[in-house]
């Protein structure tokens, strides 16, 4: 992977070198995260739109070349000095900053501090990325209030830390630098409420800062430039002295499985077709949807991280998984072009809840009672109240401790849930949650609000509670739901057909 090349839309000419001089503030974009860079050569600056995602592989003052960014070139005279960064002597400043060669006004912010006889500016957005949140999962999830949740649960143990995930958390996170980076921000309290604050001034003010409110001293290796016994610091190369203080990590994911080889054959295929030949890499695309898998895994070698001490991990293994390795002429094949672009936003980009992929509902596929279900929101999509419907379908998340309810009667497979955004030609938005039930009396659930919600972590805290509640609504975490503006309304299932539930559901909704 780390031979690989990434590679953004180049504006200059071939072969010439541009200097980053300028990475902007975070923006919402086409419903995503994103941010401009502007790069300089020849005496020309140009601004270019990337995804946040693209920020570790930005380095202030570097040089670029025909867009590949995952290599630059630090600037003549830069140097690479070890920097303590003590409690107490860090100060938050910000003042207007004229973008050269650029009509954009801008405001720079950094903490400036004293150290080994010099004066050291430490700008915000490079202990955003190198410290706080130095991979996509963490980066993202800077704009997100207290979104952890729907992603994990924590359980502490002595001398122990124990992380379920859910599906909606990537399994390439569960790589151990990534596990270790968590865990290292989970498990200091000072770090976890300085990188939480964030998402509050994000939604209140739109813009990424904070007090250096860190109890203990940090220790980094900084690429700086110096003018006026003044160290400019361009980029942290490596963090160093990370404390975490268990032991033992333990983690359990839906992916991490037993894999047992079946002699039966693959049911489908999928060939990829690289109709540019042998590529060495790929470039980013801001107007493709979605995340690479491998872009975090090509800059996890653009920063280090050292430890205290190194916990071990354990990879708990939840059931056993068929894995067909043969082929045979009932196998059906796909085929389909890679053309080599990619993009580093968040997964999802412009889809509607965190992670989760929404699609029209013949898109969606399902069986048993959650395809009657899909049925009903079809017939409720013919209505001329309703606007468009778009849903998708998920297995519950594990809940705490041991749940049976996440399992049908025979005790393997997984339980479903189907979630439908219905959207009224009166702008209103209801959310309908159904959940597998296999002869259980469980009611629909519908939710409403008149302000703007993270529907993402409400669905996850309330599918959570379910299985914790071994399959029923309690009644006193729905009634907690509506204290923070959310309408929530049970609808009874009929027998009576298709036709009949969706006319009860839309009277529902009305």
């Amino acid at each position: 992977m780390s031979a690989k090349q990434v590679k953004i839309k180049w504006p200059f000419v071939k072969g010439e070198n541009a200097r980053l001089i300028w990475i902007g503030d975070p923006i919402r974009y086409d419903n995503k995260i994103m941010l401009y860079a502007y790069l300089r050569s020849k005496g020309v600056t140009k601004k270019i739109l990337l995804d946040w995602g693209t920020l570790p592989c930005l380095a202030i003052q570097h040089y670029y070349i025909n867009g590949v960014i995952t290599a630059s070139q630090p600037p003549q005279g830069a140097q690479e000095v070890d920097i303590t960064i003590y409690p107490n002597r860090v100060q938050y400043y910000e003042k207007p900053w004229n973008i050269y060669g650029s009509t954009d006004l801008a405001i720079s912010r950094s903490f400036i501090f004293f150290f080994d006889g010099k004066n050291v500016i430490l700008p915000v957005i490079e202990v955003l990325r190198s410290i706080l949140a130095p991979n996509g999962f963490l980066l993202h999830r800077l704009f997100e209030s207290n979104s952890f949740p729907q992603f994990f649960t924590e359980t502490y143990e002595p001398n122990k830390i124990h992380l379920s995930f859910s599906s909606l958390y990537e399994m390439k996170y569960t790589k151990t630098p990534f596990i270790y980076q968590l865990v290292w921000l989970l498990t200091n309290r000072d770090l976890r409420q300085v990188y939480e604050s964030l998402a509050f001034t994000w939604l209140q003010e739109r813009i990424l800062k904070f007090e250096w409110n860190f109890t203990q001293p940090i220790t980094v290796t900084a690429r700086v430039k110096e003018k006026d016994n003044t160290w400019t610091v361009l980029q942290i190369v490596n963090v160093k002295n990370k404390h975490i203080p268990y032991e033992n990590i333990s983690i359990s994911h839906p992916e991490i499985q037993d894999k047992e080889q079946s002699k039966e054959a693959k049911k489908y295929t999928y060939h990829s077709i690289n109709k540019y030949g042998d590529e060495e890499g790929f470039t980013l695309d801001e107007q493709v949807d979605g995340s690479t898998e491998d872009f975090d895994l090509v800059q996890m070698n653009q920063l280090s991280h050292e430890y205290t001490s190194v916990p071990r991990v354990k990879r708990i293994k939840r059931e056993f998984a068929k894995q067909r390795l043969e082929e045979d002429e009932n196998t059906k094949r796909y085929y389909g072009e890679s053309n080599s672009i990619r993009s580093t936003a968040d997964s999802g980009g412009q889809q509607l809840a965190r992670g989760l992929e929404h699609q029209m509902l013949h898109e969606v596929k399902t069986q048993g009672e959650l395809k009657d279900f899909i049925n009903v929101l079809k017939v409720l999509e013919q209505y001329p109240e309703v606007k468009t419907i778009q849903a998708f379908t998920d297995v519950l998340p594990e809940g705490m401790g041991e749940r049976k309810y996440t399992k049908l009667s025979d005790g393997i497979t997984k339980r479903s849930y189907v979630i439908a955004e219905v959207f009224m030609i009166n702008d209103n938005r209801f959310n309908v949650i159904e959940v597998e039930r296999e002869h259980r009396p469980l009611s629909t659930i519908i939710l409403t609000s008149n302000s703007e919600q993270n529907w993402g972590m409400i669905y996850n805290y309330l599918l959570v509670n379910l299985v914790n509640a071994c399959g029923t609504w309690n009644s006193k975490f729905l009634k907690s739901i509506e204290t923070k503006g959310i309408g929530v309304t049970k609808a009874k299932h009929s027998s009576k057909g298709v036709r009949h539930r969706a006319k009860i559901l839309l009277s529902k909704l009305l």
